[in-house]
Order: C-alpha cells, then sequence, then structure tokens
C-alpha cells in the first residue's frame, strides 16, 4: 500500500521571480547593481600606515597613530 500524508495543505506554489530593480511605491524604480570581478588586497603583505590624528580626543590619544 502506498500512502500519502497531506501536511498543513496542498503543495506551495513556486517561488518568485528575482527582481533586477527595487521597486518603490509611488517613487519608482532603483536597478541592483550589477556583480563585477574586482583586484583585492594581498592581506599577506604586511602595510604599515601612520598618521596625524585629527578631531575629537585626538589630544587625549597622542595625536598620531600606527597601524600595522
Amino acid at each position: 500500500m502506498q500512502g500519502r500524508v497531506k501536511y498543513m495543505g496542498s503543495k506551495p506554489s513556486g517561488a518568485p521571480k528575482p527582481s533586477k530593480a527595487a521597486v518603490i511605491d509611488g517613487q519608482g524604480k532603483i536597478p541592483f547593481c550589477e556583480m563585477k570581478e574586482m583586484a583585492t588586497p594581498n592581506t599577506a603583505k604586511g602595510i604599515s600606515t601612520t598618521g596625524k590624528s585629527r578631531g575629537m580626543g585626538a589630544m587625549l590619544r597622542g595625536g598620531d597613530f600606527h597601524i600595522c
């Protein structure tokens, strides 16, 4: 005997198709960006950056920074 069990009603309908733009009610569409291949920095190579801190609390921190 081949039995079937219905669970929570019938089979769901298909999923909506992906859109290429965001639709804002009464304001129009905003197109989504296209995926592009881009070069990324080499994080295995260490880079040292120094500079002068500007802005709130710079004098309390000493005014300089060093990032390794």
